[in-house]
């Protein structure tokens, strides 16, 4: 009859558990990541906050200005990238 070490069993099952939720995180991320390179669009006002570097109460003033034209199906917001470029050339400081 083998000896086992139930603490060390229980501890490589978490520890296995963990590493597999962190890798498969981790693998949701780069994908993402990777979408947004390839894509041509900018989603939500997040995301336009994040592209222009700028807080999203600005971000929201500027799509309700409509400064930056967009594209709108029901709550979700697309912002072409040429779009902000062209916004970011007028607006330069």
């Amino acid at each position: 009859m083998e000896f086992y070490d139930y603490n060390r069993i229980c501890d490589d099952a978490v520890i296995n558990t963990i590493t597999s939720r962190v890798i498969e995180a981790v693998i949701q991320k780069m994908e993402k990541l990777r979408e947004q390179e390839v894509s041509p669009y900018v989603s939500g006002i997040d995301g336009l906050a994040r592209y222009l570097g700028i807080g999203e109460t600005i971000a929201q003033e500027i799509k309700n200005n409509k400064e930056i034209p967009c594209s709108q199906r029901g709550r979700k917001i697309w912002f072409k990238k040429s779009d902000i470029e062209k916004f970011m050339q007028r607006n330069k400081a």
